[in-house]
């Protein structure tokens, strides 16, 4: 299909764009691997990894990219606590600007495919990072993934999902929401922090575009307990976190001019002009000081 900005995406909203690269490591994603990594020379080396990566990509994501995280000060309510993350996956680095650049002082784990596991050294890299793989083929596996998740919650660390599944670069609109995160976050019972990934365009001058990336954290959600069904409890937190996703990005590119084309008479407003009030966007207004909802 052709999306509003003319760009071929799938026809399915879990395709991936890009063909996924079969990894040449031979490595088994059963009950033996360790999806939470417990070595200790692993866990020093990943510690001064991911250091090293915040001092180099964190400025990198900032002064090349223009990121800019809103609502960050939510973020203290979850300080003590293990909690489930979603985010939209429209960048190749999204997992990573999350873990580096939102998350820069608090070390979090996030789910990938285990292809990307497989890949000599960046494999090496995503795991150093907190790149969990998602077995696909192994019923032990998955059993043994699903032990080390609710470890790692345990230990009040957060684990950031991609719900959407596939990576559609820069695509403005969020796709329907697949159960896994959810299930997680019901499963062990720990509340569920949705992220929106928004950005801007500008024409360069060799007619590419360049895009600036911002994040909305909004207010967390937690399962409804009333709900006795855990299948059904996890149904009802992904419809709320889907309905909030689909709102916030909405509203983001209702209110501005983005850089897209179908804009036309939206003012173009800086960071310092927008505020995420209550998980709605807001106008600062300079003159009286206070804030005007849209």
């Amino acid at each position: 299909m052709i999306d509003k900005d003319g760009i071929e995406r799938p026809d399915q909203v879990d395709q991936h764009m890009r063909p996924i690269k079969k990894g040449k490591r031979k490595v088994k994603f059963d009950e033996t691997y360790p999806y939470y990594p417990r070595n200790i020379f692993f866990r020093i080396w990943a510690s001064i990894f991911r250091g090293a990566a915040i001092c180099v990509f964190n400025p990198y994501m900032v002064f090349k990219r223009g990121l800019h995280s809103f609502g960050y000060k939510k973020l203290k309510k979850l300080r003590h606590k293990g909690f489930v993350m979603t985010c939209n996956h429209v960048h190749v680095l999204d997992d990573l600007a999350v873990g580096t650049n939102v998350f820069a002082w608090r070390k979090i784990y996030f789910t990938t495919l285990e292809q990307n596991i497989k890949i000599p050294t960046i494999g090496f890299f995503l795991r150093s990072l907190g790149g969990i793989p998602i077995p696909s083929s192994s019923l032990s596996g998955m059993k043994k993934f699903n032990e080390d998740l609710s470890y790692i919650l345990k230990k009040k660390k957060p684990v950031l999902f991609n719900p959407e599944a596939a990576m559609w670069p820069f695509y403005r609109e969020i796709r329907p929401f697949k159960r896994g995160a959810f299930q997680a976050a019901v499963k062990n019972d720990v509340p569920l922090l949705p992220i929106v990934a928004l950005f801007k365009r500008r024409k360069k001058r060799n007619g590419k575009f360049k895009y600036n990336i911002y994040y909305a954290i909004c207010d967390y959600l937690t399962p409804d307990k009333a709900i006795a069904d855990e299948r059904e409890r996890s149904e009802k937190l992904k419809d709320e976190a889907y309905a909030t996703c689909k709102r916030v990005a909405e509203e983001w590119y209702a209110m501005q001019d983005c850089g897209f084309d179908d804009e036309v008479g939206l003012p173009k407003l800086k960071v310092k002009d927008i505020d995420f009030v209550d998980d709605h966007w807001v106008l600062k207004d300079k003159k009286k000081k206070n804030e005007k909802r849209i």
